[in-house]
């Protein structure tokens, strides 16, 4: 079934059912998640981008809300024709299938293979690698949290997330930088990672809960990509949404 939204109407919300999937035909929406009062623009999807198909398969309430950011045109497909879609299509089964599989794992199961071999507290050092990574802070709000130096990669896999508060269990896994962030908190406990793969360096986001933009390009459980290459030279790093503080630069050299 097609329909047509003005901008600014809603799509769907967060927290209704998840009946069906939404496949963009024209113009753009924009993904919201609330927090406390305010509701946080995640990013945006355009022409020929589902929308809604994770939680469609996971049979999940929206965990976001969409928004006409344009004057939209969709297609909603209820769950039974997708999954039909999904069967004569090898290629968008695979990719649906890859994501479930990565989410059904905890993300500290999936740390833990991305650790593996790494030197264990109180042995010799890994050898000095080659890697050129710097991470920069982008912003003066980013400054205030990290400092104002270069945070210079030398070991991969690399995460970034946030320092447990008091009142928090601590994870059996850390992040190699722990950002040290007040309430409300726009970064997850572990938010993404850097990694090699391919012969490349690549970003993927942790199924945080508000997602990861780089180079323009919005990662996490609400758009169609989770991970995304690097390219040589400055990459642009958004944690946690439009606006949020945590504005990095990332330089592969």
């Amino acid at each position: 079934m097609r329909r047509q939204f003005g901008s600014g109407e809603i799509v769907f919300r967060q927290g209704d059912p998840s009946d069906c999937v939404v496949l963009v035909r024209s113009g753009r929406v924009e993904v919201l998640r609330a927090a406390g009062a305010d509701a946080i623009l995640l990013g945006t999807a355009g022409d020929g981008e589902f929308i809604g198909e994770m939680g469609v398969l996971e049979a999940r309430a929206r965990s976001a809300t969409v928004r006409a950011a344009t004057d939209l045109e969709v297609e909603l497909i209820d769950r039974s024709a997708f999954l039909e879609r999904v069967s004569r299509d090898p290629a968008l089964a695979h990719k649906l299938l890859t994501r479930m599989s990565t989410r059904l794992r905890h993300v500290e199961d999936l740390l833990a293979q991305l650790y593996a071999g790494r030197a264990e507290p109180g042995s010799a050092p890994p050898p000095e690698t080659r890697l050129a990574l710097e991470l920069h802070a982008a912003t003066y709000a980013t400054k205030f949290y990290v400092g104002l130096e270069p945070i210079v990669i030398r070991h991969l896999p690399f995460t970034v997330g946030r320092e447990p508060a008091a009142d928090e269990v601590a994870a059996g896994a850390s992040a190699d930088l722990a950002i040290a962030e007040p309430e409300p908190y726009r970064l997850s406990r572990l938010h993404f990672v850097l990694q090699a793969e391919n012969g490349g360096i690549w970003l993927r986001d942790l199924n945080s809960e508000l997602g990861t933009i780089v180079n323009g390009t919005p990662l996490g459980r609400d758009f169609p990509h989770d991970v995304l290459a690097l390219r040589a030279g400055a990459n642009s790093v958004v944690a946690g949404g439009k606006g949020s503080p945590f504005e990095f630069t990332l330089i592969v050299a």
